[in-house]
């Protein structure tokens, strides 16, 4: 996206006197604003509204992009808190692009144990991989000696500066630390051979999975000292394709451990639970996260918000607005903001907004509408 200039930025701190609405403020400041009501509702606390909040990367664009800040938006801005380097490791980048229209860039890896190819298909705001560099048990030594070149440069000052580029409206999101499973499961060696080397070279696998552990406690040694407030320690699960006892044996461990070591910096740990979520919240329960990110509702999902309250009463949920529901146009888009936020009653620990794609972007400024008028603190609990 192309960002404004520092004059712009000026422009919305002006703006943000209409998110001070007969706000009582947090301490030590003069008004709420959607960067502190987002970092309240995150904590599991209670601002004086709803945050409404989008993505950096599905902001429509022009004008509608300041009537969303005009209308109390919060902006997360992707961002990252460390560059990887690959010591020892010959990197070859060619980039094309496809029939369909789209950019692939295959990646080439050079190292110790052998060579390595993956292809990446580039889309509007998200990459698909389309080509695991795994084929064959006999590419484990490479994969082993890739995931061993890892070194973590820090980029605090990039990461700063992503989170002081939209002011009292926005804040910055630290690139998601997934756990070595699914790291192994989505992109390295794909779900369908997972599936066999877990039942052919379960060894191999397990090798590899230590490797990336490793490395990832090296990461969070750098993210402990940096300036974030939060980190995002797990993704995209699909429990019924990783399983109960999997995710048992192996997601809840790496996850624990790392909200132990985030919480003893006062950091918050969060996980992207953007699918259904029916089955796996009893799991998720006994984690220790603070907040569950892009947790999506019906009619998109299978886990209400309500129900999720009730589950997991110390998660405050960071929502997406299900994507299918604009289709329907403005008015259905606020007929469900309406209820979904009212299901979250009293409130404190809700965020609603966009975070994945959507079919539409005529509904993204009555959505924000939707929960200004609808989401004032303290919701009224109905029984």
């Amino acid at each position: 996206m192309a960002h404004r200039s520092v004059k712009w930025v000026t422009t919305m701190v002006s703006n943000t006197m209409r998110c001070s609405e007969s706000a009582t403020a947090p301490a030590g400041s003069t008004a709420w604003t959607p960067r502190t009501r987002f970092q309240a509702a995150l904590r599991g606390q209670m601002p004086d509204r709803v945050p409404f909040v989008i993505w950096n990367n599905k902001l429509p664009g022009g004008a509608q992009d300041q009537a969303l800040l005009d209308a109390g938006a919060c902006v997360v801005v992707k961002s990252s808190l460390y560059d990887i380097q690959l010591e020892g490791v010959t990197t070859t980048v060619e980039t094309w692009v496809g029939e369909d229209g789209y950019l692939r860039q295959r990646t080439t890896y050079d190292t110790a144990g052998g060579a390595l190819m993956a292809v990446d298909q580039m889309r509007p705001g998200t990459i698909w991989r389309e080509v695991m560099p795994f084929r064959d048990e006999r590419d484990y030594d490479a994969l082993l000696a890739l995931v061993e070149s890892r070194r973590f440069i820090s980029r605090f000052e990039r990461f700063v500066r992503d989170d002081l580029l939209y002011g009292p409206n926005g804040v910055a999101r630290p690139a998601t630390q997934s756990t070595p499973m699914h790291e192994i499961i989505y992109s390295l060696l794909g779900v369908e051979r997972f599936a066999v080397e877990w039942f052919d070279h379960r060894d191999h696998v397990l090798a590899l999975y230590q490797a990336l552990l490793d490395r990832r406690r090296q990461a969070f040694q750098l993210l402990l000292d940096s300036p974030a407030e939060y980190v995002i320690v797990e993704a995209n699960i699909s429990v019924d394709i990783i399983g109960k006892e999997r995710f048992k044996r192996y997601y809840i461990p790496a996850i624990e451990e790392a909200c132990e070591a985030l919480h003893a910096k006062g950091k918050l740990a969060g996980a992207h639970l953007d699918g259904n979520n029916r089955l796996l919240a009893p799991l998720v329960s006994q984690t220790s996260l603070d907040f569950i990110e892009s947790f999506t509702p019906p009619p998109d999902c299978d886990f209400h918000i309500s129900k999720a309250r009730q589950i997991w009463p110390d998660k405050a949920l960071y929502c997406n607005f299900p994507s299918s529901v604009h289709l329907g146009g403005p008015e259905a888009v606020r007929s469900m903001a309406r209820a979904l936020i009212a299901e979250a009653a009293p409130g404190g620990g809700l965020l609603l907004g966009v975070l994945e794609d959507v079919p539409r972007t005529d509904t993204l400024l009555p959505l924000a509408e939707a929960v200004w008028d609808f989401g004032r603190l303290p919701l009224k609990v109905v029984s």
